[in-house]
């Protein structure tokens, strides 16, 4: 019989190192499984032992079991929050297993107001036939969240569109962009650096540019949830190029802080709140003289805050209802004028009602803006009616 040659002696020490391989993954396969299944035994009898869950929780991941593990820690969170190594294992494992993904929200619909232009109540400025308009608009939002350059990103594009069927001018368009890694400082807490860019046109001529950065922080917290973004940013508004009239804005930058906490079962089983409060600082050049004020009035110079509230109750499991209130106190720099904007809305929202993943919304809104510049003191009736899709 021929003796094998070198490559036969080869090829047979390859087959028994893979066949030692093979076994020894197996053990270990068989260990990892009695380890769990033992661990698992001793934490049904005593579920809040930190200790246990812990040699569960790094058992699973050397089992390559994430989600086992992931549980794990949570478990260990929801009695410990304070637990560090859980708090870690928690984040290290969740941003590993979540899929990256992409939601597309759109809105379309129309809407009614009977003093489109925020005209004062004099009929010799504007007849009533001239202060009501309807507006067709659509809105989108994108949002994506992707691994880039080893860490999790968001994305997020919103493309607003108005089209108005009376009064030309009032044409809007709004393209804007925001991306920024997100850093996870806790099981429920997020924050998320980003920069962005933006683009607006008012009767189909540049009205806007904008770079901004903000910073954004999300979170969960006893069964509400929350959010709050601070973010500065430069816009420049182009100049009018019509003969007569030049836009009173020119540039300049902005800070702003806007938040918002949704929580459920506030009074009710199936209700909820929402509150949004804001502040902004605007700092935009631009000057013009006020005949009814005998001052000269920045609207670009001004600081604002205030808070938009509302109610919503799960009437059906396919109706909703809302009731709510937006309230922004303005105050313009260099100038003695002064804004209360008050605007309470009711709505009812059928759901999945329509062959899609979609809802139908109908919103009545009053509009009223209280100003010690009597050209600028108005009210208004607005109905909308929308179509919300989800994909």
């Amino acid at each position: 019989m021929a003796r094998p040659g070198k490559f036969g002696r080869l090829a047979q020490a390859l087959l028994i190192a893979a066949s030692v391989v093979a076994v020894s993954a197996g053990t270990a396969h068989a260990q990892h499984a009695d380890e769990l299944e033992s661990l698992n035994q001793q934490i049904l009898d005593n579920p809040q032992d930190v200790d246990l869950n812990l040699r569960y929780a790094r058992a699973a991941e050397d089992a390559g079991k994430l989600r086992l593990a992931l549980v794990a820690y949570e478990r260990i969170l929801i009695n410990d929050p304070s637990n560090e190594t859980a708090r870690r294992g928690y984040e290290r494992i969740r941003r590993e297993i979540e899929p990256e993904y992409t939601v597309t929200r759109v809105e379309v619909g129309a809407r009614w107001d009977s003093n489109t232009l925020n005209a004062p109540d004099d009929p010799f400025l504007l007849s009533t036939d001239d202060r009501e308009a309807t507006t067709y608009y659509g809105r989108l939002l994108v949002a994506n969240e992707h691994e880039f350059f080893g860490r999790r990103w968001r994305s997020t594009l919103n493309v607003d569109l108005e089209d108005n069927a009376d009064i030309d001018e009032l044409d809007y368009a709004y393209v804007g962009l925001q991306t920024g890694p997100i850093l996870y400082a806790g099981p429920h807490l997020a924050a998320i650096p980003s920069v962005g860019v933006a683009m607006s046109w008012l009767d189909g001529d540049e009205y806007y540019q904008e770079v901004n950065a903000s910073l954004t922080v999300e979170g969960r917290l006893n069964g509400a949830s929350y959010w709050w973004r601070a973010r500065a940013g430069y816009r420049d508004y182009e100049p009018d190029t019509n003969f007569f009239f030049s836009t009173v804005t020119e540039n300049g930058p902005y800070v702003e802080i806007q938040g918002g906490v949704t929580k459920p079962h506030v009074l009710l089983e199936r209700d909820s709140v929402q509150v949004a409060p804001f502040v902004r600082w605007s700092d935009v050049d631009g000057t013009a003289f006020s005949f009814s004020l005998f001052d000269d009035v920045s609207p670009g110079k001004f600081l604002e805050y205030g808070a938009d509230v509302n109610y919503n109750y799960q009437l059906t499991d396919h109706i909703q209802g809302s009731v709510g209130a937006l309230l922004r106190e303005r105050d313009f720099r260099n100038s003695s004028r002064e804004d209360t904007y008050f605007s309470p809305q009711a709505s009812v929202t059928f759901q999945d009602i329509l062959p899609c993943d979609c809802d139908v919304r109908l919103q009545y809104r009053y509009r009223q803006n209280d100003s010690n510049d009597y050209i600028a003191d108005y009210d208004a009736d607005q109905v909308s009616l929308a179509l919300l899709a989800r994909f």
